[in-house]
């Protein structure tokens, strides 16, 4: 798909690291990042080690499919360039195993990633934040379109707060428990896959301990949450990632305006402030998607979905 007014190349955008030169379709994958002398603290070595990921694995162009259906061109027609995406892995499309939905920070879906040669399958992770690129109307048609970027083979640090009853929750957080003798060889193979690293900064067990924490897809045609993929984190990412999960879930509803000042309040700790630098996107960004997944927790709390264990 041809967009019309295509960006002018080298402009920095909001996702850290990615411009508007021609992307590569060639995967880098680093080593396992060394501390430098300059990574004093923990918090030091994880920014470091996201840094230099993004520097090593190339930046990926894509046009979104399916921008006609479903009333989605009020919403295509209004994005803008360097607006932060949200990209979902989709594993129930009854059309495509690897369909990966588009959707913008408030949750609706605005088309697909395209599934021409394979371009959905190289999405390895269940989401990542993209960024749009370039907007308008394609060439030779009365419809919108956009191009964006992303990065398919990093991983992005997401949140779940699933908001479950007490003595569920609890389950959910002793993988061990849950998956009994299969444990062992589960987390095994889910560390060597990540080549015994975080994934989300590739920072070496040697360095920084790794926790497994899992990753969980959303199916609302079935009103189920599907656990579909392990992930390694370095332990002092798992702890913020579960510390943010929390607090997000006690975030009562109350007013838009109170809503509002608590989650602007939550991006301001240094949790928050953490999260925000991790994924590379601002301030405004890291507050809507925080609304985002608590309308969605909210959700799944009152319409009581279903919890599914997929591995």
């Amino acid at each position: 798909m041809q967009v019309l007014h295509l960006r002018s190349k080298g402009v920095a955008v909001l996702l850290r690291g990615i411009t508007t030169r021609r992307a590569s379709t060639k995967v880098i994958v680093p080593k396992a990042l060394s501390p430098s002398p300059s990574a004093t603290s923990s918090t030091a070595l994880l920014l470091e080690g996201r840094r230099a990921t993004e520097d090593m694995v190339p930046v990926e162009a894509f046009a979104i499919a399916g921008v006609t259906f479903a009333g989605r061109q009020d919403l295509v027609r209004k994005l803008q360039r360097d607006q932060i995406v949200y990209l979902e892995r989709e594993p129930w499309n009854q059309y495509d195993l690897f369909a990966v939905r588009v959707l913008d920070l408030h949750g609706r879906v605005l088309g697909y990633i395209p599934r021409r040669d394979g371009q959905n399958a190289r999405f390895m992770y269940e989401g990542a934040f993209g960024l749009v690129a370039s907007t308008g109307l394609v060439k030779d048609t009365a419809f919108y379109g956009a191009r964006l970027y992303a990065r398919p083979k990093l991983a992005s640090l997401l949140l779940d707060p699933l908001m479950l009853p007490g003595t569920a929750a609890t389950c959910l957080a002793d993988l061990r428990a849950m998956f009994g003798e299969r444990w062992a060889p589960i987390r095994a193979t889910t560390l060597a896959a990540a080549n015994y690293r975080c994934e989300v900064t590739w920072v070496s067990q040697n360095h920084l301990p790794i926790e497994i924490t899992p990753q969980w897809c959303y199916n609302a045609k079935e009103k189920a949450v599907q656990l579909t993929r392990l992930i390694a984190l370095s332990k002092p990412v798992a702890a913020l990632k579960a510390r943010l999960e929390q607090a997000i879930a006690e975030i009562a509803d109350e007013n838009d305006t109170t809503t509002a000042a608590a989650l602007e309040a939550l991006q301001a700790t240094p949790d928050g402030q953490l999260f925000t630098e991790l994924n590379g996107i601002a301030k405004e960004d890291v507050i809507q998607y925080f609304e985002h997944i608590r309308r969605r927790a909210r959700t799944i709390q009152v319409d009581q979905w279903r919890i599914e264990l997929l591995l």
